[in-house]
C-alpha cells in the first residue's frame, strides 16, 4: 500500500516536491492538461510523467476527463460516438505514455465547484476549520436542467454504451478506467439521475461490462456517505480486483445529511478500513481528498498544511498494518 499525492488540480514542481518530502511514492495527476483537441496528446502525456519521474515518484493515475469531452455521452445526445473516439484517443495515448490508470465519473451534471454537490461551503469541523456539508432536504427545490428528467433505465443505458465502446480500447492500450461513486449517493439531483449510489449499483457496474480494465476509482468518502458500512465495500470489491486507488476521507453522517470532516474525526474507523485493505490484498495508492481548509492565511498555505496533516496521517496508518508500528 502507497502514500499518493492528490496532483489533480495540476502538475506542478511546487507540489512534487512537496510530495516527495512527505514520502509520497505515487502521483494522481490531471488538472491542467491542453483540452483543445478533445483529447489528450501522447506528448503531454509523456512529459507529465517524465516530470513526476524526476522527483523519483510514479505517475500512477491521470484523474477526470474535461466535462465537456463526456456530457454527451453520459446524457445519451447526438455526437456521443463522436466523443467516445476522441476519448479512445486519450486511453491510447496514455498506454503508449505509459500511464496505468485513467479515474473518470459518470456523474450527468457539474457544478461551479465540481461535480460533488455540496449545499454549504461553510460548515465547521474541529476548531471551526471550514468544511462542506450537503443536506437533501436543501437541493430537493434545485431547477430540472435543460436537458429534462432522465430516467435510471436511461443512464445505465448509456453507461453501458460508454462501456461497450471504450472497455475494450482499455485492453488493448494495458490501462485500466476506475469510475468515482457519484457523490452525493443520492438521486436524482436537478431531475438527472446518479447511478452509483449504493454497493449494489457498484455490483452493478463491474458486471455490465466485465474486465479487469475495468473497475473503481475507490473514494471511501462518497462510499461513508452511503448507508452501508464501507470495510464490507472495501472487502467485496477488493476482493474482485476490482480497486483501482483510493480516495482516503471521512465524513459525518450518510446521506440525505452528511458534512465533511478531518480524516480522523468521522463516523468512520479509518483504522479498520485501512487493515481491510492490507488484508485483501490491496497494494495501490491512497490519496486525501476534500481535506478541510484551516484557519491560516494565505488560502494556498492552509491547504497545503491540511494536505500534509491528512497525508501524514495516511502513512502512519499504511505503516502500522504492515509493518506493524
Amino acid at each position: 500500500m502507497k502514500l499518493g499525492l492528490d496532483a489533480r488540480g495540476g502538475v506542478t514542481n511546487e507540489l512534487l516536491d512537496f510530495g516527495a518530502q512527505l514520502g509520497a511514492t505515487d502521483v494522481i495527476g490531471g488538472g491542467v492538461l491542453p483540452e483543445e483537441s478533445g483529447y489528450w496528446e501522447y506528448l503531454d502525456l509523456l512529459r507529465t510523467r517524465s516530470q513526476v519521474e524526476a522527483v523519483g515518484m510514479r505517475l500512477f493515475a491521470i484523474e477526470n476527463l474535461p466535462q465537456h469531452w463526456m456530457d454527451k455521452i453520459k446524457l445519451g445526445l447526438p455526437g456521443r460516438d463522436e466523443q467516445l473516439d476522441k476519448i479512445g484517443k486519450t486511453i491510447q495515448n496514455m498506454g503508449a505514455a505509459g500511464i496505468p490508470v485513467l479515474g473518470y465519473n459518470f456523474m450527468p451534471m457539474r457544478s461551479r465547484t465540481g461535480y460533488a454537490w455540496r449545499t454549504s461551503l461553510h460548515a465547521h469541523a474541529r476548531g471551526g476549520a471550514r468544511v462542506s456539508s450537503f443536506d437533501h432536504n436543501l437541493a430537493r427545490t434545485a431547477p430540472i436542467t435543460q436537458y429534462g428528467e432522465i430516467s435510471d433505465d436511461e443512464m445505465w443505458a448509456n453507461f453501458e454504451y460508454f462501456l461497450q465502446a471504450i472497455v475494450p480500447v482499455a485492453e488493448q492500450a494495458g490501462v485500466r478506467i476506475g469510475v468515482h461513486p457519484d457523490d452525493p449517493p443520492i438521486s436524482p439531483l436537478a431531475g438527472l439521475p446518479r447511478i452509483l449510489r449504493s454497493h449494489a449499483s457498484l455490483q452493478k457496474l463491474c458486471d455490465l461490462v466485465p474486465s479487469k480494465n475495468s473497475g473503481i476509482e475507490f473514494c471511501q468518502g462518497t462510499v461513508a456517505e452511503m448507508p452501508e458500512r464501507v470495510v464490507d465495500a472495501i472487502q467485496k470489491f477488493g476482493k474482485q480486483d476490482k480497486i483501482f486507488y483510493v480516495h482516503f476521507r471521512n465524513v459525518s453522517g450518510t446521506v440525505p445529511k452528511f458534512q465533511e470532516t478531518f480524516i480522523d474525526e468521522g463516523h468512520v474507523d479509518m483504522r479498520e478500513t485501512m487493515q481491510a485493505y492490507y488484508e485483501i490484498g490491496f497494494d495501490g495508492p491512497f490519496i486525501p481528498d476534500h481535506v478541510p481548509l484551516l484557519s491560516l492565511r494565505p488560502t494556498e498555505n492552509a491547504k497545503f498544511a491540511s494536505e500534509a496533516y491528512a497525508m501524514g496521517y495516511i502513512k502512519a496508518l499504511i505503516d502500522e498494518v504492515t509493518l506493524g508500528r
